[in-house]
């Protein structure tokens, strides 16, 4: 460990949380050096309800890497408001959206090397506009059941990030759950001996899309009422109302087994 400033765990959901008061304490301690455990992964995930949700089927590959992440931020207000009925008690909802524009400007502005890999080239090119020690990949359509793909994917991420004057302290990913998991598992998986230690991997799905503003966020009531999700239904009805109003209401039989454990 490379951090003088700790990280606290709270164990809820069946997982392992990163506890905090507030985001700031979260990216200070990355920015800092922060890779976690023994045993971790240097990498951070945001688990919300709907990943919650598809944490119940996915593969065991997938649930491993959530498992053993250095950090697990919960980026879903009912993750927290309802952690102690399945666990201890969450301080606050930790978004990795504010993960990520609470640490973007910090790395730009004192030149940190950094690497992103894009669902749309177009935000690559906006993020590098701000920052000049940055290289960014798009990445093609990725079958999530296809492991050649994307370890085939994720080692040449790994070319690009040596051909960068420094190899990268951060890795951010911005292909969504569980796209971003795999690749994440698979830089480290294949991350060789002799280049020295992986960067920190960030799987922040739609977060770079919000700070190069091609994406917006929900309105700041939206995010303090905990319903970011409405403003997405209402953003993209024909790809987000089945995944919350159908899929995700099979939070309410998780929560019910917490709560009759």
């Amino acid at each position: 460990m490379h951090t003088t400033r700790n990280l606290t765990d709270a164990h809820t959901w069946g997982l392992r949380f990163t506890d905090a008061e507030s985001i700031d304490h979260v990216a200070d301690a990355l920015l800092e050096g922060f890779r976690g455990k023994p045993n971790q992964l240097p990498l951070v995930v945001t688990p919300n309800v709907d990943i919650l949700v598809t944490l119940e089927d996915a593969d065991s590959s997938i649930v491993d890497t959530v498992e053993r992440a250095a950090v697990v931020l919960a980026d879903g207000q009912p993750l927290v408001s309802f952690s102690h009925l399945a666990g201890d008690r969450l301080a606050a909802k930790l978004a990795g959206s504010d993960l990520t524009a609470v640490m973007w400007p910090q790395l730009a502005l004192s030149n940190r090397s950094t690497f992103a890999v894009c669902a749309r080239g177009h935000v690559g090119k906006i993020l590098e506009e701000g920052h000049r020690n940055f290289s960014w990949m798009q990445a093609p359509m990725l079958p999530a059941d296809a492991g050649s793909v994307i370890d085939a994917f994720a080692w040449d991420c790994i070319q690009q990030m040596w051909r960068m004057d420094e190899i990268p302290e951060f890795v951010f990913l911005g292909l969504g759950f569980p796209k971003d998991i795999l690749v994440a598992r698979s830089i480290l998986e294949q991350w060789p001996d002799w280049a020295g230690e992986p960067p920190v991997i960030l799987a922040v799905g739609a977060s770079l899309e919000f700070i190069a503003g091609v994406k917006k966020r929900a309105p700041k009531v939206f995010q303090q009422l905990g319903i970011e999700f409405v403003h997405r239904i209402l953003s993209e009805p024909r790809r987000m109302a089945h995944r919350y109003l159908v899929k995700d209401s099979r939070f309410l039989v998780i929560l019910g087994r917490h709560v009759l454990s």
